[in-house]
Formats: structure tokens, C-alpha cells, sequence
């Protein structure tokens, strides 16, 4: 026989205005938070969905931060550039004119004057700076990467200038794009401003030499281990087996010796340096002693070095303008600026080529964030008019349960024995 009390009367009807009550507050957050899982252990699969999509849009947003900072860069790089090949590209007008035997020696020395403004226009453009920072220097981007000289000049009765050194670094600028994809976006000026191959050759006897210890040296931006043992003959190789932009070889000395030599494969001056101690690039006699952990103009004064930078080049055509030398002029002035020209224009299309991949790659990443954006809303967003529809539903059910508990709560037990 069954017993109804008014205990249990009274639970089951709490438990179920409770119930309701529950689900209409739930109901009445997800209305109000827009959001409609509220607790992770409500859909697991649903959280774990909104992780990805939240974490894969964040990678998005800095990846193309990364995209914005290197295109403005490399958009700099590409317009000063375009620069520097206008001014070369007159440079070599004057050189054909210079080396014109229709011309005397007071033509050339105007030509010359023209030469050297040419000069400190490409200077200028060297120095160019983005967001507070050279261009040009490698990631040396707070020191100026080119540092100018001057002497005067007698023919042309003023100053001139006589040297200018590269001050930066050859280190890679790299910003991710993707994951574990990277975009180089430094432009040093030891590759960008370079007129010709260049080359060191150690005038030191290397023979008998034999690395006393573990080391390490830098050649550009690569890192060559040399073990405790190895001779000269096994530094070139590891040299070459690295697979950089220098060709290491041993060649004979007047003297009967052997010493080491560097050429690059493409146009830029060698930087040189011993990381953490070590003293091999000394000891070779291609380094100065005491600068061989400074990468910056420290080559050995006994060595011989070979190749002109592209304002190198242009002086070269200066001086044979002010010399009245027309075979230096037309020969290897002529030679060294188209070489500039050359590889001016190669590192700008390069530039072009970067700012390409870079746009394509905001482009797809703008296509995955809209596709992300819709899928995160889709996981995580509330479809209002199905949830109101929920809660009209538990506050009917709800006023309901509470009439219902009202009429029997109030009951006694005479009402049970009438």
C-alpha cells in the first residue's frame, strides 16, 4: 500500500521547483552572456573546440603583427633602394661620358664634382631608418651602418670622400609567419650596398697549424665548428661544408707557405669573427688581434683583401675622372657599376619578392580568421531565439511547479481523511 505524506509531498514538490528554478537561471545566463556553455563540464567537446579556435586566432593576430612590422620594413628597404639605382644608374651615364675621348680633363673633373654628389646622395639613402631604426645595419639597428670619411681633394678644391666602412652586422632579421615558417626581412648593408664579390687572403703561414682546442667562429651570419686537432686543410672544408655564401681554399704563399683564403659567391664584403674565446680567424692572420670577437672592420692589416662596395665602386670612377684616366674609367669604373647596379637591383626585387609572399600570407590569414571567427561563434554563441523559447518554457514550468506546491503544501491531514 502506498503512503503518501506530507514530507514527501513537500520534497518532491521543493525538488522540483528547485529543478526549474535551476534550469531557468541557466538558462536566463546563457540569454545574458551570450555564451552557451557556461561550465567546461556542460560539453566537454565544445570547450576543447573553443581552446583550438582561440588559440589559432591569437597565433593569427601575431603572425600578422609579424607580417604588418617586416613589410613596412622590407617596403622601406625596396623604395631606397629604388633610390640608390637611380643614382647609379646616372653615375653610369657619367662613366660612359667620362670614358668619351670627345671630353678633356675639366669635363671630367665637373663629371667627377657629379660623381661625388652622386656618392653622398647613396650615403644618405644607407642611413635610412624605420620606425627609429637603420635599415641597414643587420640588427644592429640603433648604429648607423655606414660610417663616412673625408680628405680634400686639391683638383676639385674641396672635401671629398675617401672612405666609408660598414658599421653593422650581417645577422638575419627573421619574423614568423606560420608556424615554424620565417621570413627574413634585414637587408645588411654589408650585401645590399656591395658592388663586387669580395676576398680575404691570409698572408700567415698556416702550414704546422693546429686548433689547441674546441671552437667556434662566425663567417657572416653562419657558425663553423672547429674541433680540438683540425688543420688548415680541415678548417676549409668545414668551412665549405656549411654551405654559406663564402668558398674557403688554401693557397700557396710567396714564401713557400699555405694560408687561408675567402671568396664569396655573391656580392658583399666578409665578416669575420671568434665567438666565445676562441682565436683560429687570429691565428689564421685573417683577423686583427684583440678584435676577433668584433665583426666590424677588423680584418688582419697583413692580409689581402679583395672587392669593392658599391661606394667603393663609385670613387673608383671618381678618382680615374679626376686622373683623366679613360681606360680605368671605361674598363673597370664601367665593369664595378654595372656589377653595383646589378646587385643593387637584385636585393630590391628580392625586397619586392618578400613584400609578395607577405601580403599573400595576410591575405589567407585574413580568409582563416573570418573562417574561425564563424566556427568559434557557431561553438560557443547562443541562438536566442531557441534559448528564450528554453526559458519561457522553465518559467512556465517553474510557475507551475510553485501553484501546484501552494495548493498541496497548504493541505493538512484532516484535508487526507474527509
Amino acid at each position: 500500500m502506498l503512503r503518501v505524506t506530507q514530507q514527501s509531498q513537500q520534497n518532491q514538490a521543493i525538488s522540483s521547483i528547485q529543478r526549474n528554478f535551476k534550469e531557468m537561471e541557466m538558462s536566463q545566463r546563457r540569454l545574458g552572456s551570450g555564451v552557451r556553455v557556461q561550465f567546461p563540464h556542460q560539453n566537454v567537446g565544445s570547450v576543447v573546440n573553443s581552446i583550438y579556435y582561440r588559440t589559432r586566432l591569437s597565433s593569427i593576430d601575431r603572425f600578422q603583427e609579424n607580417i604588418v612590422s617586416g613589410k613596412e620594413r622590407l617596403s622601406v628597404v625596396h623604395d631606397s633602394l629604388g633610390s640608390v639605382t637611380q643614382a647609379l644608374n646616372r653615375a653610369r651615364e657619367l662613366t660612359v661620358q667620362g670614358a668619351n675621348g670627345t671630353y678633356n680633363k675639366e669635363d671630367r673633373l665637373v663629371m667627377a664634382k657629379e660623381m661625388e654628389e652622386l656618392i653622398e646622395r647613396v650615403y644618405d639613402v644607407s642611413l635610412t631608418k624605420s620606425k627609429g631604426e637603420y635599415v641597414f645595419s643587420g640588427t644592429s639597428v640603433k648604429t648607423e651602418p655606414f660610417r663616412v670619411h673625408y680628405s680634400q681633394n686639391k683638383d676639385l678644391g674641396s672635401p671629398v670622400i675617401s672612405a666609408i666602412n660598414y658599421e653593422g652586422d650581417a645577422n638575419i632579421q627573421n619574423r614568423e609567419i606560420e608556424n615554424s615558417r620565417y621570413v627574413n626581412v634585414g637587408s645588411p648593408g654589408n650585401y645590399t650596398f656591395w658592388a663586387s664579390n669580395s676576398s680575404i687572403m691570409s698572408n700567415t703561414d698556416s702550414s704546422n697549424y693546429i686548433a689547441g682546442e674546441d671552437q667556434t667562429i662566425m663567417i657572416d651570419n653562419t657558425v663553423i665548428n672547429i674541433k680540438e686537432g683540425d688543420n688548415l686543410d680541415t678548417i676549409a672544408d668545414r668551412i665549405n661544408n656549411v654551405g654559406g655564401s663564402v668558398l674557403a681554399s688554401v693557397m700557396p704563399l710567396r714564401d713557400g707557405g699555405r694560408g687561408l683564403s675567402l671568396e664569396t659567391n655573391n656580392p658583399h664584403k666578409i665578416m669575420l669573427q671568434d665567438l666565445e674565446g676562441g682565436t683560429a680567424l687570429v691565428d689564421l692572420g685573417l683577423v686583427r688581434e684583440g678584435l676577433g670577437n668584433s665583426p666590424e672592420n677588423n680584418y688582419s692589416p697583413t692580409a689581402v683583401v679583395g672587392g669593392k662596395s658599391v661606394f667603393e665602386a663609385m670613387m673608383f670612377v671618381r678618382d680615374a675622372m679626376i686622373n683623366d684616366d679613360l681606360s680605368a674609367i671605361g674598363g673597370a669604373g664601367l665593369g664595378l657599376i654595372d656589377s653595383a647596379i646589378d646587385n643593387v637591383v637584385a636585393n630590391q626585387a628580392e625586397a619586392s619578392s618578400k613584400v609578395s609572399r607577405l601580403d599573400m600570407g595576410n591575405e589567407g590569414f585574413i580568409n582563416q580568421k573570418y573562417a574561425l571567427t564563424e566556427a568559434l561563434s557557431k561553438n560557443e554563441d547562443v541562438d536566442y531565439a531557441e534559448e528564450i523559447i528554453n526559458f519561457n518554457t522553465w518559467q512556465y514550468a517553474h510557475n507551475a511547479s510553485l501553484q501546484t506546491a501552494g495548493k498541496l503544501l497548504g493541505r493538512t491531514l484532516m484535508d487526507y481523511l474527509r
